[in-house]
C-alpha cells in the first residue's frame, strides 16, 4: 500500500505515475487534488493486496508487471535517497544489485531469497549502459557482450549474412512517430500539421531508410495489438504521393505560407544514426513542400526536456505503450495527460476525451474497440502527431546464450536465460 501510495504521491514525481490512472482516484491523487490516502489501495490481511479500479481495464496487469514496484519502505526512510547505494539496496528479484558504477556498469548477482531461485541459471549479470548502438555492436563483435538491445539496420543485414543465428529480428508493438507542438508555433494551426504530415512519404522511409522490415506507419495503434483489428487511418492514407503533396501545397497557402513567406520548422532528433537518417529524409520532403527546415540534433535526455517545457516545433519520438492494448496507444492524447508528462504535444480535443472517457466505461470488448477507433480517427484528423514507421527489433544474442526467445514486446528476463560453457 506504501509504495502505491508512493508512486502516485505528486512529491514523488514519479514519470510512470500516469500508467496508475485505472486504479480509484490515482489521477485525483496524482494531481494533488486529493490525498494519497484516497488511492484505491488497501491491504485486506498480511498477504493480501486489494486495488480498486475506476473502470474495467483489461490490460492492468501489464500496467502493474512495468510500471509498479514494491519499494522497501524501512530502507527508504532510514537512507533517504542514497537507498539506491549498493550497500543499502534492497529488493526482490531474482538479481540483486552488487556494484553500480556510474557510467560504466551495473553488476547483479543471484539472489538466493527469490522466489524461483532454483529456476535462475545466472550466477550474476552485467548491464552496460551504451547509448550508441555502433558501439554496441562493436563489442558484441569483440566478444564482450553477450546481447545488445539495438541494432542498427545495415548492421543487422551485414551481420546476418555473416553469422544469421546471432540476428534476431521482429516487429514490436512500437511506433515511430513525429510530435507537433500544438501549444505555440507553426504547429499549433492544424492546417500545418496535416501538411507536414502529408509531406512525409512512410513508404519512402520504411524502404529505403528502415530495409526490408520497414512498414510505414499511419495509424497510432500499432499492429497485432490484441482486443482491436484494424487501426484506424486518415483520410489521406490512401491517396498517391502527388495527391498528398497537391493537398499539402493547399494547406499550407490557406494558412498564410507560401513562396514569399515559406514556412520554417525546426525538427529536433535524438543524436543515433538512425534517428539522423529519418530526420533528414523527413526535412528533405518538406524542403521539395517549400517548408525551411533547422535540424536540430539533440542528446536524448535535452530532447525530452525541451520538448517537455514546450521549447520545440516537432520532434522525433518513440512511442512504446505501457501495456499491450489500444487505450494504452491512444491514451497519451488525453487532455489530461498534459498535466503529467505524457502528452507532449499538448494536444486538446474535447471528442477526443469524451471517446477514451467511453470506452473506459465499456465492457464488451467489441463495442469497446470500436468506440476506441473513433477517437483514433479523431486524433489522426488532427494530427497531433504524426506517425512514421512501426518499429522493428533487431537484437544480437551470442550463441552461447540459452533460453532467449524473442516476443514483440521486447521484455526479455535475465533469469530465464543461461549460458553455454
Amino acid at each position: 500500500v506504501w509504495s502505491f501510495r508512493r508512486m502516485l504521491d505528486p512529491k514523488t514525481a514519479y514519470p510512470l505515475a500516469s500508467r496508475l490512472f485505472p486504479i480509484r482516484n490515482a489521477r485525483a491523487v496524482a494531481t494533488g487534488q486529493m490525498p494519497v490516502t484516497a488511492l484505491g489501495v488497501s491491504a485486506v490481511d498480511a498477504r493480501t493486496l486489494k486495488i480498486e479500479l475506476e473502470n474495467p481495464t483489461p490490460y492492468f496487469t501489464d500496467i502493474i508487471m512495468s510500471a509498479a514496484m514494491p519499494a522497501p519502505r524501512h530502507v527508504i526512510e532510514k537512507f533517504g535517497s542514497a537507498w539506491i547505494r549498493p550497500e543499502n539496496f534492497v529488493s526482490n528479484g531474482a538479481f540483486v544489485l552488487d556494484e553500480w558504477r556510474p557510467n560504466g556498469y551495473v553488476r547483479l548477482q543471484r539472489n538466493p531469497n527469490f522466489w524461483g531461485a532454483s529456476r535462475v541459471q545466472l550466477d550474476g549479470v552485467y548491464h552496460y549502459p551504451l547509448g550508441n548502438p555502433t558501439t554496441q555492436v562493436r563489442r558484441f563483435e569483440a566478444g564482450e557482450l553477450d546481447f545488445v538491445m539495438t541494432v542498427p539496420p545495415e548492421r543487422a543485414e551485414e551481420l546476418r549474412k555473416r553469422n544469421p543465428k546471432v540476428v534476431h529480428v521482429m516487429r514490436g508493438y512500437v511506433n515511430e512517430v513525429l510530435v507537433f507542438n500544438t501549444r505555440k508555433g507553426p504547429a499549433a494551426d492544424v492546417r500545418v500539421r496535416r501538411a507536414l504530415s502529408m509531406l512525409i512519404d512512410r513508404e519512402v522511409i520504411a524502404r529505403n531508410v528502415i530495409g526490408v522490415e520497414g512498414v510505414g506507419a499511419w495509424s497510432f495503434v500499432a499492429p497485432g495489438v490484441p482486443n482491436y483489428g484494424s487501426a484506424a487511418k486518415p483520410d489521406f492514407a490512401s491517396w498517391s504521393s502527388a495527391e498528398r503533396r497537391a493537398a499539402a501545397a493547399k494547406l499550407l497557402s490557406a494558412a498564410g505560407y507560401g513562396p514569399a513567406t515559406p514556412l520554417k520548422m525546426r525538427l529536433g532528433f535524438p543524436n543515433t544514426d538512425l534517428n539522423r537518417k529519418v530526420a533528414v529524409a523527413i526535412a528533405a520532403m518538406w524542403s521539395q513542400g517549400g517548408v525551411k527546415v533547422e535540424m536540430q540534433q539533440k542528446e536524448t535526455k535535452a530532447l525530452v526536456s525541451e520538448v517537455g517545457v514546450g521549447d520545440f516545433d516537432a520532434a522525433r519520438f518513440v512511442w512504446v505503450a505501457s501495456a499491450t492494448d489500444p487505450y494504452a496507444y491512444l491514451e497519451r492524447l488525453l487532455s489530461v495527460g498534459t498535466s503529467v508528462g505524457i502528452n507532449t504535444s499538448g494536444y486538446r480535443n474535447a471528442a477526443f476525451d469524451a471517446k477514451l472517457e467511453q470506452a473506459a466505461r465499456e465492457v464488451d470488448l467489441t463495442r469497446r474497440a470500436a468506440i476506441l477507433r473513433e477517437a483514433e480517427a479523431i486524433a489522426l484528423a488532427d494530427q497531433p502527431v504524426a506517425p512514421i514507421y512501426f518499429g522493428v527489433g533487431r537484437r544480437l544474442v551470442a550463441e552461447r546464450v540459452r533460453g532467449f526467445k524473442d516476443n514483440p514486446r521486447g521484455v526479455y528476463l535475465s533469469w530465464l536465460l543461461g549460458v553455454s560453457p
